[in-house]
Order: structure tokens, then sequence, then C-alpha cells
């Protein structure tokens, strides 16, 4: 019986089409966010066949990270539906912004909540689960501003790097970057 070889799909520049099992929605503040984090957690992502499409409050400009990373992002915020997608994360930024009280972004963590799907935060992006109303009786962590806004909300604040709680996995801060793609990526393969 002869191998059979798989052979790869190529792209017009020369590069292997990777076809996704799914995709998850990344939501991205548009500037300060932390950058180092986002690639992990994409590339972890992509390690398990599972896409990303970034969505902001604006597409007019690119978003900057905090270490100067900038892209375009796929789309607005405002526009999107998790109906395609098996889950959303909200990324960490550096201070407490309109991105983290927007209405759209707190939709979305609210219908990701309502629909069992994958959900994931770090640093002061917790606060878009406390403040869509989704952490009662749930464990998480974040930065430690938000502790208080979380136990208001009726969750468990816990100062560890990693805090999975079923389909929900939260993140300290850019610390726990690695851990928290790994966590994400195993759990969306559930």
């Amino acid at each position: 019986m002869a191998d059979e070889q798989q052979t790869e799909e190529i792209d017009a520049d020369g590069l292997a089409i990777q076809e996704h099992r799914s995709t998850v929605l990344i939501v991205v503040p548009n500037e300060d966010f932390d950058d180092q984090t986002l690639r992990h957690v994409r590339s972890s992502l992509k390690n398990v066949h599972v896409g990303t499409r970034a969505v902001s409050t604006r597409t007019d400009a690119t978003v900057s990270g905090r270490l100067q990373d900038e892209f375009q992002v796929d789309g607005e915020v405002h526009s999107v539906s998790l109906e395609e997608h098996v889950g959303v994360v909200f990324v960490g930024c550096e201070r407490d912004t309109a991105f983290l009280s927007d209405p759209d972004v707190l939709r979305l963590a609210t219908e990701a909540a309502s629909t069992g799907k994958l959900i994931g935060a770090w640093g002061l992006a917790t606060l878009v689960l406390a403040r869509a109303g989704i952490l009662r009786k749930r464990r998480v962590t974040g930065a430690a501003a938000v502790a208080e806004e979380v136990e208001r909300a009726g969750g468990r604040y816990e100062g560890r790097q990693i805090v999975v709680d079923d389909h929900l996995v939260t993140g300290i801060d850019e610390s726990s970057g690695l851990r928290l793609g790994k966590a994400l990526a195993q759990q969306v393969r559930i």
C-alpha cells in the first residue's frame, strides 16, 4: 500500500493556507492594549486550528498596543454577532476606558454567557464581565483593581495567574499570557 501524502494548499504568496475548525472573536480596545498576551492567545488558538477575528469600537484607524503593535481590525464591534463564533476574548488594556463599558462590548459578553460559549479576559478586561452582569457565583481573576467590582457583581475574585470556571477563562495580567493562551486553547477543544 503506497503512502498517501497530504499536500498543503498554498496561496499566491507561497504561504500555506491553514483551515480553521472554528473561530473565536477577539474584542480589542483602540489603544494601549496588551499586545504581547494577545499574540500568545492568537498563537495558541491557531495551534489547535481555531481562527480569530478581531473587532474594536472603531475601524477608521489602526489599533495600537502598549508595545506599539499596530494592526487593522476585521470589523466593528457594533456590527458583529457571536452566532458564527465558538467564543469571545476581551483583550486587557492599561486603563479603565469607555471600551470596558461600551454597550456592544457588554452585549457580546452577555450573548456568550447566555449561549454557553467560551469567554476569555485578562487584566482590566475582567471589568467587561462584571459590568455585563455575568459573574454571579463565578470565579475569576484579573488586575487587582477589578477585585472590588467583581465582588459587587456577585463574582469571586481570586488573585491567581489563571482561573478557569467552566467556559470562563481569565488571566491576572500580561504575565499570564502564555498560560492564558494554553487554557483558552484547551477549553475551545473540549
